[in-house]
C-alpha cells in the first residue's frame, strides 16, 4: 500500500493530492460533523452513529489541523477541552460535500436517513440548502470565535 506522503511526491494530480488529505471516510465524516451536524467537540464526535474510535478520531483531527482544513479553540467551559471548526479551506469543501449528498440522494435514497424537511429543500433548491448551511456555520463562528 502506498503511503499518503508518497502520493504528494509522486504526482501533481489534483485528485491524488486531494486524496492525501481527504481520502478516507473518517476524514469526510469529521468534516460532515462540523459542516452539517453542528458537532464541534471531540466527545460528541465519538458519539456519532458511525462509532469512530478515539485513536482514529484523534489522528484525523490532528491531520486536518496540520493541513489547515480545521482549527481549534479552547472550550469556554474547560481549557482541557477544545472546540473544532472549519477554516476557510474547510468551508470551501461545502461544494464537494453537497455533491456527495446530492449524488447519494439520487442513487442511494432508500438507504438514507435525511429528515423530510431537509430532503425536500435539498431536492427542490440545493443552493438554498447550501446557503442555510453556510449561514449556520457563520452564526457558530460569530458566537464562538469573535
Amino acid at each position: 500500500m502506498v503511503s499518503k506522503i508518497e502520493h504528494k511526491n509522486r504526482t501533481g494530480c489534483p485528485i491524488a493530492c486531494s486524496l492525501d488529505i481527504l481520502g478516507d471516510h473518517w476524514t469526510l465524516l469529521v468534516i460532515r460533523n462540523l459542516m452539517f451536524l453542528d458537532v464541534h467537540e471531540y466527545k460528541d464526535m465519538l458519539k456519532t452513529e458511525e462509532q469512530i474510535s478515539s485513536s482514529i478520531l484523534s489522528d484525523r483531527l490532528k491531520k486536518l489541523e496540520c493541513e489547515g482544513v480545521i482549527a481549534s479553540i479552547p472550550h469556554p467551559d474547560s481549557k482541557r477541552r477544545k472546540l473544532y471548526y472549519l477554516t476557510p479551506v474547510g468551508k470551501d469543501l461545502i461544494h464537494l460535500m453537497m455533491e456527495i449528498v446530492l449524488w447519494a440522494n439520487s442513487h442511494l435514497s432508500e438507504r438514507l436517513d435525511i429528515p423530510a424537511e431537509k430532503k425536500k429543500l435539498l431536492e427542490k433548491n440545493p443552493e438554498k440548502f447550501k446557503a442555510l448551511i453556510q449561514d449556520k456555520i457563520q452564526k457558530w463562528e460569530e458566537e464562538h470565535l469573535y
